[in-house]
């Protein structure tokens, strides 16, 4: 079987596609599947058998469309002898050259096509489809509307995203398929007089930052002086936020509160393992791969209702809550409450679900076999839903 992958972009390690696109790509490859994937460049260092072939992006109309006629040329080159055009995203110009590649494969007579595998990675989300809105509009009428109603099959990575897909009013089969994990070394925690609770991930005002703020400067003017010696440490890229969650903590007198630049690789780990709590509390995600890396650290979560990650009470290693702050703030106090070896037996469950249930490898298995019943090699297997 031969698939190619698409995606624009992978060089943003606290991007979600950045991580998971490549793991899938691994984990197709360990099971036994021909994968190349198609990516703008610069492109990072990447582990794994498949290939990758990288394109420039060019100016016009804008950068953020990634405009590339070398990806078009690519992908209708490589197309023509695969079986599966697998998607990532939407709204850019990557994101509709499989459906294009094909226009191009009828246009020159040929009568054998891939089949072609959408998924949204979270582009279908109201507050998604709300953010530049009249962006995706024009793009949507331009081109995007079409190469979604040609797709074959979507991938969602939840339950939810499968929701968001209905919802949109999407008829096709979906697979629902979650992003696996790379289960890094476990970090011995060390329980010292401060202790952490940490967010990871792009400062953008989707993930409701300032809820944690706010959250934290509740608890500050409230908490019992048996939980003080507590620092909330906010990591990652600047995508547009943080000039005002810098002002939210002066203006709330925050002492308590650090920023750190963006961190990646082991250091990454390393400060997911050493938090004592991690906290999720976005609008929205098709899935938040921070918090599956923190789970699989050890470290329990909090989890907003934006977020597909319910089974965070079902495995008892966190707590899933409505979104704002006044429920987080909640949920922090009773967790920060707790003994240190009560939320290291939280986070001990969660890395145990995480090593169960997202191995790239099983994942690769669920693609794989949802490729197979696509192109009609197998049975309908329970994780795609038709209709």
């Amino acid at each position: 079987m031969k698939v190619e992958q698409i995606v624009p972009a992978i060089a943003e390690e606290a991007s979600g596609p950045s991580y998971s696109v490549p793991g899938l790509c691994r984990g197709l490859t360990e099971n036994g599947v021909d994968v190349r994937l198609h990516v703008l460049s610069p492109v990072p260092q990447l582990t794994g058998d498949f290939k990758v072939a990288a394109y420039p992006r060019h100016p016009f109309p804008h950068p953020r469309f990634g405009r590339s006629p070398e990806m078009l040329d690519g992908l209708f080159a490589e197309g023509t002898t695969a079986d599966i055009l697998h998607n990532n995203s939407l709204w850019m110009f990557p994101n509709v050259y499989a459906d294009w590649a094909i226009k191009k494969m009828r246009r020159n007579g040929w009568v054998k096509f891939p089949k072609v595998v959408n998924a949204p990675r979270g582009t279908l989300a109201r507050w998604s489809l709300e953010h530049s809105k009249w962006r995706k509009k024009l793009f949507g009428w331009y081109a995007q509307n079409a190469a979604i109603a040609h797709t074959d099959m979507f991938h969602a990575t939840s339950e939810k995203e499968y929701e968001e897909i209905r919802a949109a009013g999407y008829k096709q089969p979906v697979a629902i398929v979650p992003i696996g994990m790379d289960l890094p070394s476990v970090h011995q925690k060390k329980h010292g007089e401060t202790k952490t609770v940490a967010f990871f991930g792009r400062l953008h005002k989707v993930k409701a930052v300032d809820n944690l703020v706010l959250a934290w400067a509740t608890l500050t003017k409230n908490v019992p002086s048996s939980m003080n010696g507590w620092e909330l440490l906010i990591a990652g890229p600047d995508c547009g936020a943080k000039e005002t969650l810098v002002s939210m903590v002066h203006d709330l007198a925050l002492d308590n509160v650090r920023f750190i630049s963006e961190i990646n690789g082991a250091a990454k780990y390393e400060f997911l393992s050493q938090a004592d709590i991690y906290v999720l509390p976005s609008l929205t995600e098709n899935f938040g791969i921070t918090l599956a890396e923190a789970l699989a650290c050890g470290t329990p979560c909090i989890a907003s209702q934006g977020t597909p990650w319910a089974g965070l009470e079902r495995e008892k290693a966190g707590r899933w809550i409505p979104i704002g702050a006044e429920p987080l703030a909640v949920a922090l106090k009773d967790m920060m409450s707790m003994s240190d070896d009560e939320r290291s037996d939280m986070g001990e469950r969660g890395r145990r679900w995480i090593e169960r249930d997202f191995s790239w490898q099983g994942i690769g298995f669920k693609m794989k076999k949802a490729y197979e019943w696509l192109l009609g090699a197998g049975e309908r297997p329970e994780w795609v839903i038709e209709g």
